[in-house]
């Protein structure tokens, strides 16, 4: 796995840097609860505000927004953290080989006695895996954080940890596409442009457009609708959450392994 380490030890300060800001942004989302914490007037206002509003913050009427679950829905898990941990795995995913081939670093790895598949394989795991352990920094924040606020009473752990591993999830889901993409084509923007036009639109689809209409079957080809379907800290796992998202992300492997393999490098 010495491509793999490579990887890891290249990003390790860059990955650091985001953990810190998953650590400092949980803390600072905890500490804010007591200020809300059994708040009747929340209520009232969501209830006068557009459908599209309430939507795009994962609001559930039957999970107050003045409870735990229903503030660490809406100010974390339905907002921020998937849609940074969206971001880092984009990035992450374009730059692991269309990155590296625009740089022109690929050509000089595949010179060593390594197989394009095993840097291919090993590069996805390293990139992931740093994902994987920035959520598992996020995930420890939370059930060491916010206890001292009271801002997780009524949540059980599982359903913390189930949570964060449905956020890993959508992450590796659009991570994945862009680490595809950027395989295929050799080149990192188109990587990143066109998985995030995917992540930006699926959150649309789900969150305001389907606020102001029925959007029928398209909903529900929509990641965003497997992880924000339900409010997994108040009502526990929701499996397609984390498993559709997965089987994708295999199904993206193989492609940008075929096509990977297939082309010339540029």
């Amino acid at each position: 796995m010495i491509v793999a380490a490579r990887l890891i030890r290249d990003r390790r300060w860059s990955t650091l840097s985001w953990a810190l800001g998953f650590v400092g942004l949980t803390l600072f989302t905890v500490a804010l609860y007591p200020s809300i914490k059994g708040q009747p007037s929340l209520e009232e206002l969501l209830a006068d505000l557009p459908d599209a509003f309430r939507s795009a913050i994962g609001y559930d009427a039957a999970v107050p927004l003045s409870s735990p679950a229903g503030y660490l829905q809406a100010r974390l898990f339905s907002t921020l953290a998937p849609l940074l941990a969206v971001v880092f795995a984009i990035g992450g995913g374009a730059r692991a080989i269309g990155g590296s081939e625009e740089a022109g670093t690929l050509e000089l790895l595949l010179a060593n006695p390594v197989t394009r598949s095993r840097v291919l394989l090993e590069r996805y795991l390293a990139t992931f895996g740093l994902l994987a352990a920035l959520l598992v920094v996020f995930a420890a924040a939370l059930l060491m954080l916010a206890p001292p606020f009271e801002a997780l009473v009524g949540v059980a752990a599982a359903d913390v940890l189930w949570a964060c591993a449905a956020v890993y999830a959508l992450g590796l889901l659009h991570g994945s596409l862009a680490f595809a993409i950027g395989a295929a084509t050799g080149r990192h923007g188109p990587a990143v442009a066109l998985a995030t036009t995917v992540a930006v639109a699926g959150y649309l689809i789900e969150t305001v457009l389907s606020a102001a209409g029925d959007l029928g079957t398209l909903r529900q080809f929509s990641p965003w609708h497997w992880y924000l379907d339900r409010n997994m800290l108040a009502e526990g796992a929701a499996p397609a959450a984390v498993l559709l998202p997965v089987a994708v992300s295999v199904a993206l492997l193989a492609a940008g392994w075929v096509a990977f393999r297939q082309r010339d490098l540029r």
